[in-house]
């Protein structure tokens, strides 16, 4: 999970809400698609076009605005909250998609249990510790964190599929897209420090925090096998 810094809401948006509050047009589901669109936009924007809950790659046309704590949950607990920016992320799949995901923000539904006590929100800064990935995309909770556990479980980040995709980004960032030209231990090292940075379209690299894990585990076992190459030419 990647941390999301956030903005401020862009203009259109804060006009709209400025305009219906207080009244019965007070309601995310009242937004009108113009406005929509815009805030979409900008969240796609803020988090580098990456879904805030799998890091797959995202735009316009494969996302759309997820509320962390769901829209029903907010309407019920205090009128407008549903139309809080800061509760706000864009991710995978769009609206209206036939086809249902079994992971991410389609699996998390409106699950909210605890008032978000037991889930790990990417917008929590600690949210990038809370999980580990290895070479094969597996993802586990560091240290068996009792929410990061929760929070694998309801968006199912270990689902096959997702897990798939991210070996297969992996695999062809370490390795080359054929399988067999990996990074040297020198590239491997640059690529830990610019991995998790925007380009200069502003976007964030599919799975990076689970690149950047990977890398860290490619980068030892270079290490291992650096060692074992001195130890073996010390004894011939």
């Amino acid at each position: 999970m990647k941390h999301i810094q956030k903005a401020g809401a862009p203009r259109g948006y804060s006009q709209w809400c400025a305009t219906v509050a207080g009244t019965n047009k007070a309601d995310y589901r009242e937004l009108p698609a113009t406005e929509k669109q815009v805030l979409l936009a900008a969240l796609l924007t803020e988090q580098g076009a990456l879904c805030a809950y799998t890091m797959r790659r995202i735009g316009a046309d494969s996302a759309h605005v997820e509320h962390i704590k769901p829209e029903s949950r907010c309407r019920a607990d205090q009128p407008e909250s549903d139309l809080d920016y800061d509760n706000m992320v864009a991710c995978f799949p769009r609206e209206g998609m036939k086809r249902a995901y079994r992971y991410g923000a389609h699996k998390k539904d409106s699950w909210w249990e605890n008032d978000g006590a037991e889930f790990v929100s990417p917008l929590h800064r600690v949210c990038e510790r809370r999980f580990r990935f290895d070479l094969n995309g597996k993802i586990a909770a560091v240290a068996n964190h009792p929410a990061a556990l929760a929070t694998i479980r309801v968006l199912a980040l270990d689902h096959e599929s997702l897990t798939e995709d991210r070996q297969r980004v992996i695999e062809e960032f370490i390795y080359g897209p054929q399988g067999d030209d990996p990074l040297s231990p020198a590239n491997a090292q640059r690529a830990l420090q610019t991995i998790c940075a925007r380009n200069r379209q502003g976007l964030f690299y599919e799975f990076c925090i689970a690149i950047r894990h990977a890398l860290e585990a490619h980068v030892k076992a270079l290490h291992r096998i650096a060692q074992r190459r001195r130890a073996a030419r010390r004894t011939s």
